[in-house]
Formats: structure tokens, C-alpha cells, sequence
């Protein structure tokens, strides 16, 4: 599989085995959370989390007793949520797949879900057809996705600037519009409810968040690695103009909002 993040070709899986996604998915753990209680999951459904990760969401709708699995194509990712399962005695199945030809048959699952995953997925109407394909009629699509606007809307638009590959009509954050989930997903379901929502990143101070991310956030680590000197500086001082503008917090610390659409699809019976 080809991953383009942001224009940086690293073969399959390149970009988030690049510095450590945990560390940065772990900033918005409640995200997952919320989305499984927008969703509604229930005890005894079947749930696959698709571009898993470490699990966030997975082992989210796991303490609401679903029957749960999650679907990464980054080994290192699945171990580390195999153990934060273990770690929580929680009963999830994490298995190595690709988003585009889910290991599953038609109609497997009740929910499908996704948090800040399957957006990052480069042919988006196939991956929103292998959704559509394992939920099963009356079943349901949740996703929460990086909007446009918003801290992570921003750091993508300039990794693609920067890197000479700005995603056009591929754009990730497309997945974070009502607009473009009508399109996807909408013809198939009975019922398309979208909500956009913030998570607010706190960090001491601007260079330490962006310090942060570079470490340990793929597409923005391959951009640091990909550019020249003169490119990285300024590629900081854009980033540090956005953080700046977003406004300081108490104490000299920063808190910067970032914008994500929260959807659900109730698919057509």
C-alpha cells in the first residue's frame, strides 16, 4: 500500500512506524471515548476499529463489554495496544491488516469505528467502501476526523506544502467535513449526524509542542527528515505562528484547539 501523508511516499506503514505514535495518541485518549458513547455501543456488539493504532478506541468500546477488534498495518502499533489490553484485563482481538481489504466478510460487524485513522488512508472511497462492505444493514459507521480548520489541519496542509505533495482532493482533513462523509458515506445509510468538536493540545510552551509532535507524530517526523536545514526553520517558524495566534493559556503555557468532525452513519436496512 501506498502511504502518501502529506506527500511523503514511505511505503506501507512508513509514516506511523516513524516516531511514536503512542506518545501522541495518548494526548487524546478521550476522543475515543466520546465516540463510543456518540455511537451508542453496546454489550454483545461486534466492533471492528479500523487504523487502530495503539487501540484508543478499540479498547474504548471494549469497557462497554463489545466483542471488539482492531485492525492496524503497523506491527509495532499492535503490540503496544496488545499490551495495554493485557495491562487493562480487557478481551480485544488486534490484528495486522490493511484498510483497504479488510480480512472480514460482508456484513461481519454491527459498528465499525475509526479515531483520526482510516482518514489518513490514501484511496478514501475504498476505504469507505470497506466500511460500508463489514457493517452489517442497520448497522452503524462512527469516525472522528482532523477537520480542515484547527491545529492538525494546519500541520498537514504545511508537511504537504513542504514537502511538495499537498494532497489536493485526497486531502485527509476531507474526512473531517459533513460534506465529504455525505458523498462517502451518505447514499448508503438512513441517517448521517455529524458534530464538529475541539480537543485543546496544553503544552509549556510553543517549541515544546512542536518539539513533541516532531518526535513522535509520522508525517511530521518524515517531513523533518526529508527537508533541508533552511526548510525545517521554516517550517518551524510556521508552525510556531499558528501555535502563537491560537492564543496563550496561564502561566505562559499554551493551549491550542484542534478542530475534528465526530459522525455517525446509520446504514440503510
Amino acid at each position: 500500500m501506498r502511504d502518501d501523508i502529506g506527500g511523503v511516499d514511505t511505503g506501507a506503514g512508513g509514516t506511523w512506524a516513524s516516531g511514536d505514535y503512542a506518545r501522541v495518541g495518548n494526548r487524546w485518549l478521550l476522543v475515543g471515548e466520546l465516540l463510543c458513547e456518540t455511537a451508542g455501543i453496546r454489550p454483545g456488539e461486534r466492533v471492528i476499529d479500523v487504523a487502530t493504532g495503539t487501540g484508543n478506541t478499540a479498547l474504548a468500546a471494549a469497557r462497554r463489554f463489545a466483542d471488539v477488534t482492531g485492525v492496524d498495518y503497523v506491527p509495532a502499533l499492535l503490540e503496544h495496544a496488545r499490551a495495554r489490553a493485557a495491562a487493562e484485563g480487557l478481551d480485544v482481538r488486534f490484528e495486522h491488516g490493511d484498510a483497504l481489504e479488510l480480512a472480514h466478510p460482508d456484513g461481519a460487524f454491527d459498528v465499525a469505528v475509526s479515531t483520526f485513522g482510516v482518514q489518513y488512508v490514501p484511496d478514501q472511497e475504498r476505504a469507505a467502501a470497506e466500511l460500508l462492505r463489514v457493517v452489517r444493514p442497520g448497522g452503524r459507521i462512527a469516525l472522528a476526523s482532523w477537520a480542515p480548520d484547527g491545529y492538525l489541519g494546519e500541520l498537514l496542509r504545511l508537511v504537504g506544502r513542504y514537502t511538495a505533495g499537498a494532497s489536493g482532493d485526497a486531502a485527509p482533513t476531507r474526512w473531517g467535513t459533513a460534506k465529504h462523509l455525505e458523498r462517502l458515506l451518505g447514499p448508503h445509510a438512513s441517517r448521517l449526524e455529524c458534530a464538529e468538536r475541539q480537543w485543546r493540545f496544553r503544552f509549556r510552551s510553543p517549541a515544546d509542542m512542536i518539539g513533541y509532535f516532531r518526535a513522535y507524530f509520522g508525517p511530521l517526523t518524515v517531513a523533518f527528515d526529508v527537508l533541508d536545514d533552511a526548510g525545517r526553520e521554516a517550517l518551524t517558524a510556521d508552525l510556531t505562528r499558528h501555535i502563537e495566534a491560537a492564543g496563550a493559556a496561564p502561566g505562559g503555557t499554551v493551549e491550542v484547539p484542534s478542530t475534528y468532525l465526530e459522525a455517525v452513519a446509520v446504514l440503510a436496512s
